[in-house]
């Protein structure tokens, strides 16, 4: 793999996953807009098992997070037989967790409908999606395995593949008659498509056998980054609840700008994994001059986008309001807490320096404790601040609070970690 040493090295690993994040956005949206036409019942039933459905995948999300740190590391020691096995085990916990996982849903899945006041049609729709929940989490793997051995452009490729099949057969099978069941149907067969294809095109560089030592790694990561994103998944729920009870305007907006946060922070994400894999191989390398380099480019870069991702996402935000709130009083809302949530935007693009870093060390403990600290203080200022005249605009307030704690305890740990290695 090309050695990072400038920014366009470094563009043409982050780009790809970043616009690779944007388009698994759009495959959701996708399904969303063609069950929208069926009825607001198959509608309703499609989203509430989306939230069923992501808890499931946050697990596998988590092992491929782990997994593609390890990976990059192995990849700096140019040691590819530990490469091979450590993707290997991976898959190994992916299956069990999957299948341990698939039994648990379908055993709970009645009591879906009751509480999310859906129609019995979810619980059919979800047992069709877990016949394809294997093939979806060795997807998930196998695709972040590819990327971070160099196949960016590849996976993001057959990503853009996956989203125009996806559509086309969404359509037939609404056309004929299909409807919710239809749409889930086409989503496994396109995950089997898609693992049977990865599997093939991965069997040179994976190598299936039990390694206690690398499946013990792979879970030590595992375990304070799943840690991590419960804490986030907590948060955002009791972030929700909120403002929901504030009244219909309010929730409006803010469903309109965390479905734009989820833009940018898919964005974002995918940008900042794309640092992480650099840093990951910089540091199997064990050379620090070429950690420096890595460091001093992915600066430089941090520091571009921080200036112009804001500014796209205001001119996003603009379009979206005028098609999505047309009331006067809804747009009036939106502009008031627009100006934080632009702000919010910049600082978490120019934590991603930090937070790539970090992930590329492989410090999955502190991420976690972070985030811990950072929620309970997001909730409590969002909460105090939601009983005075600030209203939502204090709920936003929290929310920068959050990014700021975030980006402020990342730094720290990171000049911490940089005085440890002097």
């Amino acid at each position: 793999m090309e050695e990072i040493v400038d920014v366009k090295s470094q563009l043409k690993i982050s780009l790809p996953i970043a616009f690779e994040s944007l388009i698994n956005i759009l495959m959701t949206l996708v399904d969303t807009l063609v069950i929208s036409i069926v009825g607001t019942k198959e509608l309703a039933a499609l989203g509430a098992m989306a939230v069923i459905l992501n808890i499931m995948q946050m697990s596998i999300q988590t092992i491929n997070v782990s997994n593609n740190t390890l990976v990059a590391k192995s990849l700096g020691e140019k040691n590819l037989n530990k490469l091979k096995l450590v993707s290997g085990n991976s898959l190994i916990l992916t299956l069990g967790i999957s299948i341990f996982t698939i039994i648990l849903v379908f055993l709970i899945q009645p009591i879906f409908p009751p509480l999310f006041n859906v129609d019995t049609i979810a619980t059919t729709y979800l047992t069709i999606r877990l016949f394809g929940f294997i093939q979806s989490s060795i997807v998930t793997v196998l695709s972040g395995h590819q990327r971070t051995i160099g196949n960016q452009k590849s996976i993001l490729y057959l990503r853009i593949f996956s989203v125009v099949l996806n559509l086309i057969l969404d359509i037939i099978a609404v056309y004929y008659g299909y409807g919710i069941i239809g749409v889930a149907i086409v989503t496994v067969f396109i995950d089997t498509i898609l693992a049977i294809y990865l599997s093939i095109y991965s069997r040179k560089n994976i190598k299936i056998k039990f390694v206690k030592e690398y499946f013990k790694d792979i879970l030590k990561l595992f375990k304070w980054n799943f840690v991590e994103r419960i804490a986030s998944r907590v948060d955002n729920f009791i972030f929700n609840l909120i403002v929901a009870r504030m009244g219909n305007l309010e929730y409006s907006v803010h469903v309109i700008l965390l479905q734009i946060a989820n833009v940018y922070e898919s964005f974002i994400q995918g940008y900042g994994d794309g640092i992480t894999i650099s840093i990951g191989i910089a540091s199997g390398k064990n050379d620090k001059n070429y950690m420096m380099k890595v460091k001093n480019v992915v600066k430089k870069l941090i520091n571009y986008s921080s200036v112009i991702l804001p500014f796209v996402i205001l001119g996003l935000s603009i379009i979206i309001m005028n098609i999505s709130l047309r009331e006067t009083e809804l747009q009036k809302i939106f502009l008031t807490v627009l100006p934080l949530f632009i702000i919010g935007c910049y600082i978490t693009m120019s934590a991603t320096y930090y937070f790539a870093i970090l992930r590329g060390l492989r410090d999955f403990k502190f991420l976690a404790k972070r985030n811990i600290i950072s929620s309970i203080i997001k909730i409590i200022v969002a909460t105090i601040l939601s009983f005075t005249p600030l209203g939502i605009l204090g709920v936003w307030l929290g929310y920068l609070v959050y990014g700021i704690m975030q980006k402020v305890l990342s730094k720290k740990r990171y000049e911490n970690i940089s005085l440890e290695s002097e």
